[in-house]
């Protein structure tokens, strides 16, 4: 939707971007949520983070801060004084 504010998005507790329809007349009013998508939203930092989402005006694409996945790394062997190893 657009910036209309007829809609509401926010993160669920278990990790879903909800939205929900709203009215805003004499009093609020506020239809059913509906869950949208799966997130993984990165924990905010209180000092730093103000917000872990944005959604863009039309409502259709969001921005998450996510965690980034470590990959696992296949171990180094070094190897000292290489070059005496090889006249052997």
């Amino acid at each position: 939707m657009e910036r209309d504010g007829k809609e509401l998005f926010y993160l669920s507790a278990d990790g879903k971007m909800m939205a929900v329809p709203v009215a805003t007349r004499v009093e609020f009013e506020n239809g059913t949520p509906v869950a949208l998508f799966r997130a993984t939203p990165r924990q905010p930092i209180p000092i730093f983070d103000l917000f872990v989402y944005d959604v863009s005006r039309d409502g259709q694409r969001f921005l998450i801060i996510t965690p980034v996945k470590q990959t696992e790394s296949t171990p180094m062997s070094i190897v000292l004084n290489w070059a005496a190893k090889l006249n052997k």
